[in-house]
């Protein structure tokens, strides 16, 4: 007769099978050839304006703040087994004297559901500073990519695409008057959403 132990072990064995065959089983079920899994993401990212090009001193290191449009409509992305999309953009640039590549993520956003998949902004700031660490940002042509991963329940995450826009920084240093203010509002906003139990993303 089986002791106790036996009988656990049979149980957690049979329990972990039955688990992983349905964790497989679901996300080959995304792959079948129905038009609920056909994914067609559309996006745009287009640049507004570089409100500044400074030094700061405190880091010694150049950075500038910058505001773009962005639209996308991620929605065909969701189905029964995606549990969420993580969507960012990155500023790169190549060849400068110190790097051979540089990338900077410079905002980001976790979309949790279809209805929350699809925005059209003018004018959005930048969440994270575009920065240089050894003071080569001036005259670069920078590129920004959108780009998003995907995270479902069971499964592979992939990365992807969706739109570039290139623009090339000025030459000297500059500080445009509604930077500042710009600047001042973000923080406020942060603070604000930080009382309220808030995360970043939460109200981007």
């Amino acid at each position: 007769m089986d002791s106790y132990s036996a009988r656990a072990n049979s149980i957690f064995c049979t329990f972990v099978t039955v688990l992983g065959t349905t964790a497989v089983l679901n996300h080959l079920s995304v792959n079948l050839p129905m038009d609920r899994f056909e994914v067609t993401p559309t996006a745009k990212i287009g640049m507004n304006k570089i409100h500044d090009l400074t030094l700061n001193t405190y880091l010694n290191q150049e950075q500038s703040l910058l505001s773009f449009n962005l639209s996308y409509d991620l929605s065909t992305e969701f189905h029964w087994n995606m549990n969420q999309l993580f969507l960012y953009i990155v500023a790169s640039y190549n060849d400068t004297n110190s790097n051979k590549r540089n990338e900077v993520v410079i905002w980001d956003k976790i979309i949790r559901s279809r209805e929350t998949a699809k925005l059209e902004q003018r004018g959005a700031m930048l969440e994270y500073p575009l920065r240089d660490q050894f003071r080569e940002l001036r005259s670069r042509k920078v590129r920004l990519h959108l780009r998003y991963r995907t995270m479902p329940i069971t499964g592979i995450m992939y990365e992807k695409e969706v739109a570039e826009v290139t623009f090339q920084t000025p030459g000297e240093y500059f500080r445009d008057p509604s930077a500042a203010q710009k600047e001042e509002d973000m923080k406020k906003q942060r603070k604000r959403n930080e009382k309220k139990g808030l995360e970043d993303w939460e109200y981007r």
